[in-house]
């Protein structure tokens, strides 16, 4: 599952944030993603809920997907979260 290995990097991406910014809760993650990328939004969201159920910090986050116009850009970017 392609989405297993994305979500995992994601969640190394914000533990950082959340240790550097003493992050109580992540609400919002804005992604872009490749254009010609498999990445959904709704297979993303599921993936990420099931990694982090018992986990207080992101249980109300929500993962949002822009497409790039760019062919050659990265799999996906991680824009900016909206945090408590």
């Amino acid at each position: 599952m392609h989405e297993l290995s994305v979500v995992e990097n994601l969640l190394k991406v914000l533990e950082k944030i959340r240790k550097e910014k003493d992050v109580s809760t992540f609400l919002k993650i804005n992604l872009t993603v490749n254009p010609l990328s498999c990445l959904d939004e709704e297979n993303i969201n599921f993936t990420f809920h099931s990694l982090t159920k018992d986990n207080p910090v992101y249980k109300d986050a929500k993962i949002y997907i822009h497409r790039s116009d760019d062919p050659s850009s990265r799999e996906f970017i991680l824009d900016n979260v909206e945090i408590l």
